[in-house]
């Protein structure tokens, strides 16, 4: 039996927020980026692999845009490691 979404109907709704980060596909976009450093031969995201903190303090980054294409299990592991690390970076800053 294979797994699929099934619609729920008047289930949508809005949710307001200040910032939206895009995380469909397997590709990551950082042309522009030039607040933290990129690596030079593919142009991911420099992050350390403990807290995902990038080279500009406060600025975290995880995932495909990081590592480059990879699981969405290694993705959700930069995640939380990034929380913690981010918790950690508010409390003390």
């Amino acid at each position: 039996m294979s797994k699929r979404t099934i619609p729920v109907p008047d289930s949508d709704f809005v949710l307001p927020a200040d910032l939206i980060i895009e995380a469909i596909g397997n590709d990551s976009a950082n042309d522009g980026v030039d607040s933290v450093e990129l690596s030079e031969k593919k142009g991911f995201i420099i992050a350390d692999p403990e807290t995902c903190q990038s080279s500009r303090p406060g600025v975290f980054a995880g995932g495909d845009t990081v590592t480059g294409p990879k699981t969405v299990i290694s993705a959700m592991g930069a995640g939380k490691r990034a929380a913690k690390a981010i918790a950690e970076y508010l409390l003390t800053n």
